[in-house]
């Protein structure tokens, strides 16, 4: 289940350990016992109804429930076909397509068919208001301007068997709202932040982890 970057240029493959932090474990201390178990303590736990009887029978309750998957993965949740846009569209037909299909990303695709970069109603926003991405005020922009000037590019994207934990775990350290699902350079499907949420809801046997 690789990442890839992909832009104009080609695609390359983006090593795990340069889009995800390191996990940290904190350091551990030693427990005390607060008190010690006796013998008759210990043979109550056995009875019938001591509470080391009702605890066993707690988790062989919940051992026997019907489990879901534990692995989900991309090509299950992603969104396909894809909206997408041509490098010369505008900025007013990137606005028009986002409204009528209430979406926030768009891949841009060139006449060739490779993914060269993806749009958020976001970054058009600070297109036209003229606000960079760290927040400095310039001049404002015209909704005829092509989309090529303000997409992002290169583009992080993942393949259709991409694990969605990996996924909801990029979401997270890397800010981003959208990953494009790319098989052999052809954009095949995008997941967003939504998709990883209904799937959470639909297979309660998937733990996210980050």
């Amino acid at each position: 289940m690789p990442f890839y970057v992909q832009g104009p240029a080609g695609h390359e493959l983006m090593p795990m350990g340069k889009i995800f932090k390191e996990p940290v474990v904190e350091k551990v201390e030693a427990t005390v016992a607060e008190h010690a178990i006796d013998k008759n303590e210990h043979d109550r736990g056995s009875e019938p109804h001591g509470q080391r009887y009702t605890a066993a029978k707690a988790y062989q309750s919940v051992s026997t429930l019907p489990q879901a998957p534990l692995v989900v993965h991309a090509r299950q949740i992603m969104v396909s076909p894809v909206q997408r846009l041509n490098p010369q569209a505008t900025v007013d037909e990137a606005m028009t397509r986002l409204r009528e299909k209430q979406i926030r990303h768009l891949p841009v695709v060139s006449s060739a068919g490779t993914l060269v970069g993806i749009i958020s109603d976001r970054d058009i926003m600070r297109h036209l208001g003229g606000i960079t991405e760290d927040y400095q005020q310039q001049r404002q922009h015209l909704k005829t301007e092509q989309v090529e000037g303000l997409m992002k590019s290169p583009v992080l994207t993942a393949s259709e068997d991409t694990d969605v934990r990996y996924i909801a775990r990029l979401f997270v350290e890397q800010h981003i709202g959208a990953l494009p699902i790319v098989t052999d350079g052809e954009l095949k499907g995008i997941v967003t932040r939504s998709d990883v949420l209904k799937a959470v809801m639909r297979h309660f046997g998937l733990e996210l982890w980050v």
